[in-house]
């Protein structure tokens, strides 16, 4: 009988989201390696959360091994692949930036359907064709990761050097552009400069009371004030992920407000972030002449930092366009007469239809949202409900989660560092509330409504992720010891123990 490996879980998610997802990951495979090897998978929703999405393990790790022997064999042919990605995905952006202030309410239900068909389409085309080394690759037990560090490990030794093969590999996979969250953080910091050069604006924002500051807009610097709003509207998804919600004004006056009273040097930071790339291209290059790679071994360094760029890039327009989406439904939801909530767990290819009978069966989106499973295969999609999804589920045979008690366990380091410090287990936005300057913050994973939080952090902890997750790509950004891949973190960690993290090693000890 097949057995199911459980490959990731998702919170704060949908059917707006998981179907054309889950969708690319099965049919899109061929377009990096020429046959799709993942041939069905199992998705599990309670609400708003993926508990669990299954593939079956003998396909899964065959897509892995085969993508590990394309990219060695291939590697300038999977340079391509993820050009074409960013293509896709600039397109994609492109599209969803002509439709964020679009009026929808005179289109016919078949325009409507038309736009929601391409905005789909286009999010598959970026999420799904560079899949196998975006996600699949380093999915289960970060195959690739290891491949490239053991490598460097082989070197380091011929070489005779003093150096971490884990902290080599984390600077030479260390993408030489910046992401979007860091161009905004640029932007954020030149409106902080402008703020403090005036007397009369920084008093104003130097008040605790957001509601006092907003009240107070009208009397600063017309040029600024625009600054200010065009700067929210411009950036206000970047938390948003699948459902929601973006920014207000209110984030942005309380982080300006903050700093101000911090007594923070803008132009610092500006010049900080901005060298960033540089440093990271010195540091690379030191490395390279050190260990003598030569450009057959190179490459796959450059396909890692490439893969980390791609991903980052990829997931914040993916965010942006369910930012956009969320207008959409909103309209298929009034004409449909059914909630927003309703709208997002209709399927993708179940819209055309619903469009065109004006009419989807709200009992069963609701009972959809209670629990839900979804069965992907290359040629049928179905979403199972109440307790047909239970049979289907027990029809199936998965395979069992250990869970560990112990004091001590390891992962993957994606930002060197050490600290100590209490833990606080963040894992949607209501929970950053708990966390304090120091704390070590413990994730079943990362994204970017959990930024503020991570802050905030002396060290971050995932039980999920390879180096290409979010979390690993934030930690570096932001300097913050990290270890990712724990797989049991947040199973055996609560809120308040002490812990002490060294992530030079990978190691989280209980004190």
């Amino acid at each position: 009988m097949k057995i199911y490996r459980k490959n990731f879980e998702i919170r704060r998610t949908a059917m707006h989201m998981g179907t054309p997802a889950l969708m690319d990951l099965i049919l899109y495979q061929k377009r990096s390696l020429g046959k799709n090897y993942i041939k069905e998978a199992i998705w599990v929703q309670k609400e708003y959360n993926n508990t669990g999405t299954y593939m079956p393990l003998k396909q899964l790790r065959q897509v892995i091994e085969k993508t590990i022997e394309t990219i060695l064999n291939k590697p300038k042919f999977i340079q391509k692949v993820h050009k074409k990605t960013f293509e896709y995905t600039t397109k994609y952006f492109k599209y969803a930036k002509q439709l964020e202030n679009k009026n929808y309410k005179d289109l016919s239900n078949n325009q409507l359907w038309k736009i929601y068909n391409k905005m789909d389409k286009l999010f598959m085309d970026e999420h799904g064709t560079a899949i196998t080394t975006t996600w699949l690759v380093d999915s289960d037990g970060e195959d690739f990761t290891k491949l490239l560090i053991n490598k460097l490990k082989d070197k380091i030794k011929a070489s005779q050097l003093n150096i971490s093969a884990s902290e080599t590999f984390n600077i030479l996979s260390s993408p030489e552009k910046p992401s979007l969250a860091i161009k905004e953080e640029i932007e954020s910091l030149k409106i902080l400069k402008s703020i403090k050069s005036n007397a009369r604006i920084r008093r104003i924002f130097s008040k605790k009371n957001i509601k006092e500051i907003e009240k107070n807009l009208d009397k600063i610097d017309k040029k600024l004030k625009r600054k200010i709003l065009d700067h929210y509207k411009k950036w206000r998804w970047l938390p948003y992920t699948y459902i929601g919600p973006a920014y207000d004004l209110d984030f942005y006056l309380k982080a300006w407000s903050g700093l101000i009273r911090e007594k923070i040097k803008p132009q610092a930071h500006i010049n900080k972030l901005k060298n960033q790339p540089k440093k990271v291209k010195k540091r690379k290059r030191q490395l390279l002449t050190k260990l003598k790679l030569d450009k057959s071994e190179k490459i796959y360094y450059d396909l890692a930092a490439e893969v980390i760029h791609l991903k980052s890039y990829r997931k914040d327009v993916w965010f942006y366009g369910n930012f956009v989406l969320e207008k959409i439904h909103k309209e298929i939801a009034r004409r449909l007469n059914l909630s927003l909530k309703q709208v997002r767990f209709i399927g993708n290819w179940e819209m055309k239809k619903a469009l065109k009978k004006n009419y989807f069966s709200p009992k069963i989106l609701n009972e959809r949202f209670k629990f839900c499973v979804y069965y992907q295969t290359s040629n049928k999609n179905i979403i199972y409900h109440g307790q047909k999804a239970k049979s289907f589920l027990r029809s199936k045979r998965f395979e069992k989660e250990k869970i560990v008690k112990t004091d001590k366990f390891s992962g993957t380091s994606a930002c060197k560092g050490k600290s100590q410090g209490i833990v606080k287990i963040i894992n949607e936005p209501a929970d950053m509330s708990k966390m304090k300057k120091g704390d070590i913050m413990v994730a079943i994973t990362t994204f970017p409504a959990l930024v503020p939080a991570m802050k905030k952090a002396s060290a971050l902890v995932t039980d999920t992720g390879g180096i290409t997750c979010h979390a690993a790509i934030v930690s570096r950004e932001m300097n913050i010891p990290c270890v990712i891949g724990t797989k049991i973190a947040t199973k055996v960690l609560k809120d308040g123990d002490k812990v002490r993290v060294n992530a030079n090693k990978g190691v989280i000890n209980k004190i």
